[in-house]
């Protein structure tokens, strides 16, 4: 009997969700292959290892990310404050509804213990986040506080996904937002 087939872009996915819900050391190969509907065997044929998967997971989610979220720091048709705006409520469907929710954060805490290699691709992530902010208060601040801005802003969403997701409420989400919405004005 032929293994069942799954798509490049499924397969990470349901790999996203299972590192998001387990973390780096607490996921095997056995349990990716069982949230992807494969044997472990035919697993292998996908991937060799588990870091190699993670590398293309982290990839995925970033391309991801930056087409739905950071593209919108770009969106000239609207104001910065505007742009903020749908970025925050963005933010809260993506990082706490989302599949790939805190993906970034669960992976880095991983990391800090015994993969730094993974650090890498989690820092670009971060940075192109930061970068996107900073966009939006360029247009009211120097280009070094912005970028400094920015990556304060990324700071506060991934300390507020976390108390999102142990408290259950999505409001310290909306904080960050309303709190950068504010910085944003002072620079008027």
């Amino acid at each position: 009997m032929r293994p069942p087939k799954i798509s490049r872009d499924e397969l990470l996915q349901r790999c996203a969700s299972t590192f998001k819900r387990l973390g780096y050391h607490g996921t095997t190969m056995d349990t990716l292959a069982a949230a992807c509907g494969l044997t472990k065997a035919s697993f292998y044929h996908h991937y060799p290892n588990k870091e190699s998967l993670l590398r293309d997971v982290l990839e995925q989610t970033h391309q991801v990310i930056a087409g739905s979220l950071f593209a919108v720091a770009c969106d000239e048709q609207l104001t910065p404050g505007q742009r903020l705006e749908k970025i925050g409520r963005k933010s809260m469907k993506l990082f706490q509804d989302g599949a790939i929710g805190c993906l970034m954060g669960v992976i880095a805490v991983d990391a800090t213990y015994g993969k730094s290699e993974l650090m890498q691709p989690i820092r670009a992530f971060l940075d192109d986040w930061a970068k996107a902010l900073a966009q939006l208060f360029a247009t009211r601040y120097e280009p070094e506080q912005a970028l400094a801005m920015g990556r304060q802003l990324v700071a506060d969403y991934e300390g507020a996904i976390l108390l999102a997701r142990i408290y259950g409420e999505p409001a310290y989400i909306e904080q960050v937002t309303r709190r950068a919405l504010a910085s944003l004005d002072e620079g008027l």
